[in-house]
């Protein structure tokens, strides 16, 4: 299995914070964000670590070039933004050959990814992504056995809306599909994925800890 992650992002959110420094290396708790991610893959035994990288990309580089994390990390620098789903895409020759669990560079949470992996190659989705009941802007709808049916706004009044907590798995013939290349979101990826009657589920994390680590005050506090 691989690990992939997410740290292409300007962290606008964080400014002042990431005008000289990426998101990825900004710290939390006295350690930079995307330690505790890798941290997290490496408890998955996955064989790498794919990281892309577009803002301040060559302080990434440098950092992955001066610390060893005892896992082989490919740092995928990225000319211009490519968005979450164009990101994925993009690492298609490093991913295609194994199943991969993905994670934004700005999440913490305390949600067993073991049992994450498990439920995902149980429900043998092309896709599966950590979700949670909690408030957001942006919502998605499930059915009752948690196939990913729709995106909601945040005004959205209907029952089964749950929450993206940064966490994906990905199966390994998710890179059989024919993506367009550049920028795209991952969800509107996987919207386009449902419409051709691909299942995408949700992993429920019911009451665990989560946090947005790149909201500034949720850092801070």
């Amino acid at each position: 299995m691989n690990g992939m992650i997410l740290a292409a992002g300007f962290g606008t959110r964080l400014k002042p914070l990431t005008d000289n420094t990426p998101k990825a290396l900004v710290e939390y708790k006295n350690i930079p964000m995307i330690n505790y991610q890798i941290e997290k893959l490496k408890s998955l035994n996955v064989s790498k670590i794919i990281v892309n990288a577009h803002h301040h990309s060559a302080k990434l580089v440098e950092y992955f070039n001066n610390h060893n994390f005892g896992i082989k990390i490919i740092v995928l620098v990225e000319d211009e933004i490519l968005g979450t789903g164009g990101g994925i895409i993009n690492a298609k020759e490093f991913l295609q050959n194994e199943d991969t669990v993905v994670i934004n560079t700005d999440v913490v949470t305390d949600f067993d990814l073991k049992f994450f992996t498990e439920y995902a190659k149980a429900k043998n989705g092309i896709s599966t992504i950590l979700i949670q009941k909690r408030k957001s802007s942006r919502y998605l709808e499930f059915d009752n056995e948690l196939r990913l049916i729709r995106r909601e706004n945040e005004n959205s009044v209907k029952d089964n809306l749950f929450a993206f907590n940064g966490i994906h798995f990905l199966r390994q013939d998710f890179f059989s599909n024919n993506f367009e290349k550049g920028y795209s979101d991952i969800i509107s990826i996987y919207l386009e994925l449902i419409s051709q009657n691909k299942a995408i589920y949700g992993c429920d994390s019911g009451n665990s800890y989560f946090l947005d680590i790149g909201k500034k005050e949720n850092l801070i506090n």
